[in-house]
């Protein structure tokens, strides 16, 4: 498996990945994903987390969704306001967590951020 970059684990980590019973780690989706290459839904849940086959594949999808992120030329702030919107988190928190664990400000091109293992 490639390097996992610094960004993904600690938005597994925010995400609950690896706490026993939690939909991340039952479903082997650190970056707690809707929708990915490997990510699959139940027909009457289209939009769940979804659930992938390995943590391998996981991980993969959650390096891969942070590259597009970074392709887009997103800030953290922008990609975790997109990521962890206020609908459905404490997107502040969020930041904060993230931007902390990485000691990047919110401003840092999440590009940059995929540069730290």
């Amino acid at each position: 498996m490639p390097p996992v970059s610094k960004l993904a684990r600690l938005i597994a980590q925010q995400e609950g990945f690896g706490k026993p019973g939690a939909i991340p780690t039952t479903h082997h989706n650190p970056g707690d994903l809707r929708h990915s290459p490997h990510s699959q839904h139940s027909p009457d849940k289209p939009n769940a987390i979804g659930a992938i086959d390995t943590d391998e594949h996981g991980w993969q999808d959650l390096e891969r969704q942070l590259h597009l992120y970074a392709n887009q030329g997103m800030t953290l702030a922008q990609m975790v306001a997109v990521y962890a919107p206020p609908t459905e988190n404490n997107t502040g928190a969020y930041l904060r967590f993230i931007t902390t664990g990485l000691g990047l400000p919110p401003t840092a091109l999440v590009s940059d951020a995929l540069k730290i293992a």
